[in-house]
């Protein structure tokens, strides 16, 4: 913050905040007090863009390991996907996810606070466009860019940071979407060896979480009859892009494919061995298109059709 004119450590004290968190890479500083903080220095420099230009100067590194995880990773895409799994070790509150569009990819933040913390929500959008620029060498320049403030007299200058021509406010959530080009684009620093000793690392800094396997068969188990169980449903509700959550799973041995037959089937036998409902009405509940799909499928598991399985069963 110094950069801009604000002595950090006076700020600070000012918050009740040990002024030496502010200069440790190891540690973080709770979502609303960061927040609070970005406000108060923009408020001493009388800066109405002290958010996106502190993100702007942002050096990669600075936030530590949090930094060398999106570093190393192997592509653009790889790097945000590190970023919203570890988020946890380097700021609290909030959400921070994927949404898939046409031709790209929109990281999505739901900050604390809402529109009331608007440096922070500019910070945020500047820290991701330079943390791009510097992990591909490239003047990434993001396809659009959604903000959830309200709509100041003049946006050209915060604009002209972020690098993006199209800007909207008052949005639902706070975006910046890039092209499928950039979001492939492979890193300067990408190190996969040196990726999974920092990803080791940084999974001992936060709470235990359930394996990838384990998040899509919980997304699974609320059913299929009421809502859309696609591959795009399943990433956007993990926050993740459909590649990567297909990553994830070949990276532990499996597939989607491989969970949503097996999903289906556990469904499957458990209506037929407890439930007296007919075979056309399961194939329904289970998302398949007719019974006809469904008995095909249940067949290649088990040998026999569902029928014939459900008078085994009842025997």
């Amino acid at each position: 913050m110094s950069r801009r004119g604000v002595d950090s450590r006076r700020l600070a004290r000012a918050t009740g905040l040990d002024p030496d968190r502010l200069t440790d890479p190891a540690g973080w500083v709770e979502g609303r007090l960061g927040m609070d903080l970005l406000d108060r220095a923009a408020d001493t420099v009388g800066d109405p863009l002290f958010g996106a230009r502190f993100g702007h100067d942002h050096q990669a590194g600075g936030q530590g390991l949090f930094d060398y995880l999106f570093l190393t990773a192997d592509s653009l895409e790889a790097a945000f996907d590190t970023a919203i799994r570890y988020l946890a070790i380097a700021a609290t509150g909030g959400a921070y996810g994927w949404a898939e569009g046409d031709g790209g990819a929109a990281v999505e933040r739901t900050l604390p606070g809402g529109p009331h913390f608007r440096h922070a929500e500019t910070y945020v959008l500047s820290w991701h466009v330079t943390m791009a620029r510097h992990a591909t060498g490239r003047p990434i320049r993001p396809a659009h860019v959604g903000l959830v403030q309200p709509a100041p007299k003049r946006h050209r200058a915060l604009a002209e940071i972020l690098g993006a021509d199209d800007v909207d406010f008052g949005c639902p959530a706070t975006t910046i979407t890039l092209t499928r080009r950039d979001l492939d684009l492979p890193l300067l620093g990408a190190d996969p060896p040196l990726a999974a000793m920092l990803r080791r690392h940084a999974d001992g800094r936060r709470l235990p979480a359930e394996s990838w396997p384990d998040r899509v068969r919980a997304f699974l188990a609320d059913g299929f009859a009421d809502r859309p169980v696609t591959l795009d449903t399943a990433a956007r509700h993990l926050a993740v892009s459909p590649r990567m959550l297909q990553q994830h799973l070949r990276e532990a041995g499996t597939g989607w494919r491989a969970e949503i037959e097996a999903a289906r089937d556990s469904r499957a036998v458990d209506l037929l061995r407890n439930s007296p409902l007919p075979v056309g009405a399961i194939a329904t509940r289970l998302g398949y298109s007719d019974d006809r799909a469904f008995r095909r499928a249940f067949h290649r598991r088990h040998d026999c059709g569902p029928d014939a399985y459900r008078r085994g069963t009842s025997a």
